[in-house]
């Protein structure tokens, strides 16, 4: 089953509180590009939501603060607790990023080593951090990859690598930037598959509004850094002329 039925890997909330917050986020860079301007949403527990826009509309940003990459601005709220400095491992280990790019994700000699990293850096005893890579790599389609190289996989390979490297931390939210860029059709239909098999509470960034509309119950729409609108996935998607406004058609 998928996004609203039993879900195979990530937990079943028992009841669907605000998972995460932001509350009139504002954010620069140190150039003085405003990226993020007054943005306010809620995501609760058990929801799959999008996030589109053009490019340049603060997407990714907003992404980052969501466990402390970018920011501690006190605009964050993650499972009732504000995001700061004290709490910023704790928040990592609830909320868990996949980058557009893999490569990024992926550094060490093995897939096992890239995956067991993150448990590994909470010192969990080894014969449990063992357990939960040879899980989260059966979550993802690539069990017996442990001691291949994930620099010799195909790019759709790195891709399921990457989501593995984050289910051993066990999070509450996955965050998930563009999915299926750069796969062929394939390797999007896969993806698509393994995001709904893995279920949980999700939230996508994506350009691909057919997966966006597969995937999501929710969207929200992100232009110039500023929260445009949300609404459900169908009233959002044909919405042609909000969508043409916003550069998505």
């Amino acid at each position: 089953m998928g996004i609203g039925g039993e879900r195979k890997f990530l937990k079943m909330p028992t009841r669907r509180k605000n998972l995460v917050e932001t509350r009139d986020l504002t954010y620069s860079y140190p150039d003085g590009t405003q990226a993020l301007d007054r943005v306010s949403l809620i995501v609760k527990e058990g929801e799959s939501v999008g996030i589109i826009g053009p490019n340049g509309a603060g997407k990714s940003t907003l992404l980052l603060h969501l466990n402390g990459i970018l920011g501690h601005n006190r605009s964050v709220w993650v499972s009732g607790m504000e995001l700061n400095r004290a709490n910023l491992k704790e928040v990592r280990r609830k909320v868990g990023i996949i980058f557009q790019n893999p490569d990024d994700q992926l550094f060490c000699p093995t897939v096992f080593d890239d995956v067991a990293f993150g448990p590994r850096n909470l010192r969990i005893p080894e014969d449990e951090v063992a357990r939960r890579v040879k899980r989260s790599l059966e979550a993802v389609g690539l069990a017996g990859f442990e001691e291949r190289s994930a620099f010799h996989l195909s790019f759709g390979q790195k891709k399921r690598v990457a989501i593995a490297t984050v289910l051993p931390m066990e999070p509450e939210l996955l965050v998930i930037d563009e999915p299926s860029s750069n796969l062929d059709p394939g390797g999007r239909r896969s993806i698509i598959q393994l995001l709904r098999d893995l279920g949980g509470t999700q939230i996508i960034v994506s350009h691909d509004l057919d997966l966006v509309s597969q995937l999501c119950h929710r969207v929200i729409i992100l232009n110039n850094g500023r929260k445009i609108t949300e609404g459900t996935t169908q009233e959002i998607l044909r919405d042609q002329a909000l969508l043409k406004a916003n550069g998505l058609l």
